[in-house]
Protein backbone atom coordinates (compact mmCIF):
# COMPACT_ATOMS: atom_id res chain seq x y z
CA UNK A 1 0.00 0.00 0.00
CA UNK A 2 1.20 3.37 -0.69
CA UNK A 3 -0.89 5.49 1.58
CA UNK A 4 1.65 8.15 3.20
CA UNK A 5 2.38 7.16 7.24
CA UNK A 6 5.06 8.67 8.79
CA UNK A 7 6.55 6.27 11.42
CA UNK A 8 10.13 6.64 12.34
CA UNK A 9 10.22 4.16 14.97
CA UNK A 10 8.96 1.81 12.08
CA UNK A 11 11.62 2.82 9.81
CA UNK A 12 14.96 2.79 12.08
CA UNK A 13 13.63 -0.91 12.83
CA UNK A 14 13.66 -1.37 9.11
CA UNK A 15 17.37 -0.55 8.91
CA UNK A 16 18.42 -2.38 11.44
CA UNK A 17 17.17 -5.31 9.53
CA UNK A 18 18.83 -4.28 6.29
CA UNK A 19 22.63 -4.44 5.16
CA UNK A 20 23.32 -3.22 1.93
CA UNK A 21 23.98 -5.90 -0.92
CA UNK A 22 25.36 -5.72 -3.92
CA UNK A 23 24.77 -2.56 -6.14
CA UNK A 24 24.02 -0.68 -2.50
CA UNK A 25 20.65 -1.43 -2.47
CA UNK A 26 19.15 -3.09 0.75
CA UNK A 27 18.88 -6.37 1.62
CA UNK A 28 16.69 -8.11 3.94
CA UNK A 29 18.60 -10.99 6.18
CA UNK A 30 15.57 -13.10 5.77
CA UNK A 31 13.21 -12.37 3.20
CA UNK A 32 13.39 -10.41 -0.11
CA UNK A 33 13.74 -6.46 -0.13
CA UNK A 34 11.38 -4.51 -0.29
CA UNK A 35 11.41 -0.05 -0.15
CA UNK A 36 11.41 0.45 3.61
CA UNK A 37 8.41 3.53 2.61
CA UNK A 38 6.27 0.60 1.76
CA UNK A 39 6.92 -1.21 4.96
CA UNK A 40 6.53 1.21 6.94
CA UNK A 41 2.52 2.61 5.00
CA UNK A 42 1.54 -0.97 5.20
CA UNK A 43 2.13 -1.18 8.70
CA UNK A 44 0.59 2.09 9.18
CA UNK A 45 -2.32 1.02 6.99
CA UNK A 46 -2.89 -1.98 9.15
CA UNK A 47 -2.73 -0.71 12.50
CA UNK A 48 -5.16 2.36 11.23
CA UNK A 49 -7.72 -0.63 10.39
CA UNK A 50 -7.05 -2.71 13.68
CA UNK A 51 -7.92 0.26 15.26
CA UNK A 52 -10.66 0.48 13.05
CA UNK A 53 -12.34 -2.58 13.22
CA UNK A 54 -12.81 -2.76 17.24
CA UNK A 55 -15.45 -0.49 17.15
CA UNK A 56 -18.38 -2.13 17.52
CA UNK A 57 -20.16 -0.34 14.59
CA UNK A 58 -20.56 -1.08 11.17
CA UNK A 59 -17.19 1.08 10.13
CA UNK A 60 -15.69 -1.70 12.63
CA UNK A 61 -16.93 -4.93 10.53
CA UNK A 62 -16.26 -3.23 7.37
CA UNK A 63 -12.51 -2.58 8.17
CA UNK A 64 -12.27 -5.95 9.82
CA UNK A 65 -13.27 -7.28 6.04
CA UNK A 66 -10.45 -4.96 4.56
CA UNK A 67 -7.76 -6.57 7.16
CA UNK A 68 -9.40 -10.07 5.80
CA UNK A 69 -8.32 -9.18 2.26
CA UNK A 70 -5.71 -6.51 2.70
CA UNK A 71 -3.70 -8.57 4.82
CA UNK A 72 -2.52 -11.46 2.56
CA UNK A 73 -2.66 -9.35 -0.65
CA UNK A 74 0.32 -7.15 1.31
CA UNK A 75 1.87 -10.82 2.36
CA UNK A 76 1.64 -11.36 -1.55
CA UNK A 77 3.09 -7.70 -2.20
CA UNK A 78 6.03 -8.17 0.27
CA UNK A 79 6.54 -11.44 -1.93
CA UNK A 80 7.13 -10.96 -5.30
CA UNK A 81 5.82 -7.54 -6.24
CA UNK A 82 7.63 -5.01 -4.43
CA UNK A 83 10.98 -6.29 -3.86
CA UNK A 84 11.88 -5.29 -7.52
CA UNK A 85 11.11 -1.75 -7.10
CA UNK A 86 14.51 -1.81 -4.74
CA UNK A 87 16.43 -1.49 -7.84
CA UNK A 88 15.00 1.28 -9.11
CA UNK A 89 17.09 3.90 -7.33
CA UNK A 90 20.40 2.07 -8.85
CA UNK A 91 18.71 1.49 -12.31
CA UNK A 92 18.13 5.32 -12.35
CA UNK A 93 22.20 5.50 -12.17
CA UNK A 94 23.68 2.57 -13.41
CA UNK A 95 23.86 0.07 -15.77
CA UNK A 96 21.58 -3.08 -15.20
CA UNK A 97 24.59 -5.45 -13.30
CA UNK A 98 23.90 -9.41 -13.14
CA UNK A 99 23.44 -9.70 -9.70
CA UNK A 100 20.25 -7.59 -9.84
CA UNK A 101 19.13 -10.69 -12.32
CA UNK A 102 16.96 -12.01 -9.12
CA UNK A 103 14.15 -9.66 -9.93
CA UNK A 104 13.53 -11.31 -13.42
CA UNK A 105 11.43 -14.14 -12.02
CA UNK A 106 9.48 -11.73 -9.90
CA UNK A 107 8.43 -9.70 -12.60
CA UNK A 108 7.43 -12.72 -14.64
CA UNK A 109 4.98 -13.71 -11.64
CA UNK A 110 3.49 -10.31 -11.52
CA UNK A 111 2.87 -10.58 -15.36
CA UNK A 112 1.56 -14.29 -15.33
CA UNK A 113 -0.96 -13.19 -11.93
CA UNK A 114 -2.29 -10.26 -13.23
CA UNK A 115 -5.82 -11.82 -13.89
CA UNK A 116 -5.61 -13.26 -10.46
CA UNK A 117 -4.29 -9.72 -9.20
CA UNK A 118 -7.18 -8.01 -11.26
CA UNK A 119 -9.47 -10.32 -9.19
CA UNK A 120 -8.51 -9.30 -5.96
CA UNK A 121 -8.00 -5.24 -6.68
CA UNK A 122 -11.65 -5.28 -7.89
CA UNK A 123 -12.64 -7.10 -3.79
CA UNK A 124 -10.20 -4.45 -2.27
CA UNK A 125 -12.51 -1.78 -3.47
CA UNK A 126 -15.45 -3.72 -2.97
CA UNK A 127 -14.06 -3.56 0.43
CA UNK A 128 -12.78 0.12 0.65
CA UNK A 129 -15.88 1.40 -0.72
CA UNK A 130 -18.03 -0.63 1.72
CA UNK A 131 -15.79 0.92 4.47
CA UNK A 132 -16.25 4.04 3.06
CA UNK A 133 -19.41 4.11 3.13
CA UNK A 134 -19.78 2.74 6.59
CA UNK A 135 -17.83 5.95 7.76
CA UNK A 136 -19.80 8.51 6.02
CA UNK A 137 -23.06 6.96 7.46
CA UNK A 138 -21.82 7.10 10.71
CA UNK A 139 -20.75 10.71 10.11
CA UNK A 140 -17.20 9.90 10.61
CA UNK A 141 -14.93 11.93 7.75
CA UNK A 142 -11.50 10.45 8.89
CA UNK A 143 -12.13 7.04 8.09
CA UNK A 144 -14.41 8.26 5.54
CA UNK A 145 -11.23 10.06 4.07
CA UNK A 146 -9.06 7.37 4.94
CA UNK A 147 -10.80 4.89 3.19
CA UNK A 148 -10.97 7.00 0.17
CA UNK A 149 -7.27 6.76 0.34
CA UNK A 150 -7.14 3.19 0.06
CA UNK A 151 -9.46 2.97 -3.04
CA UNK A 152 -6.24 5.64 -4.65
CA UNK A 153 -3.65 3.80 -3.51
CA UNK A 154 -5.06 0.38 -4.89
CA UNK A 155 -5.86 2.05 -8.04
CA UNK A 156 -2.27 3.34 -7.56
CA UNK A 157 -1.04 -0.33 -7.50
CA UNK A 158 -2.63 -1.40 -10.68
CA UNK A 159 -1.57 1.57 -12.95
CA UNK A 160 2.00 2.07 -11.76
CA UNK A 161 3.47 -0.09 -9.64
CA UNK A 162 2.50 -3.64 -10.50
CA UNK A 163 3.71 -2.12 -14.27
CA UNK A 164 6.78 -0.41 -13.24
CA UNK A 165 7.95 -3.94 -11.88
CA UNK A 166 7.11 -5.86 -15.09
CA UNK A 167 9.01 -2.99 -16.64
CA UNK A 168 11.96 -3.75 -14.47
CA UNK A 169 12.10 -7.24 -15.03
CA UNK A 170 12.02 -6.77 -19.20
CA UNK A 171 14.67 -4.22 -18.93
CA UNK A 172 16.80 -6.40 -17.06
CA UNK A 173 16.19 -9.34 -18.78
CA UNK A 174 16.81 -6.78 -22.56
CA UNK A 175 19.98 -5.94 -20.77
CA UNK A 176 21.60 -8.86 -18.94
CA UNK A 177 23.44 -11.49 -20.99
CA UNK A 178 21.60 -14.39 -21.57
CA UNK A 179 22.43 -17.22 -18.56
Amino acid sequence: MHVRMAALAAVSLACVACWPGPSGVARAETALPIPQSERVESEGVLDTLREIAKRGTPTGAAAQKVLDLLTPHIAQEEEFILPPLVLLPALANEVPAPDMRWAIPLAERVKAEHAALEQTHKALKAAFVALQDAAKAEGDRTTAGFAGDLIADDLGDQEIIEPAVIVIGDYLRSQLPAQ
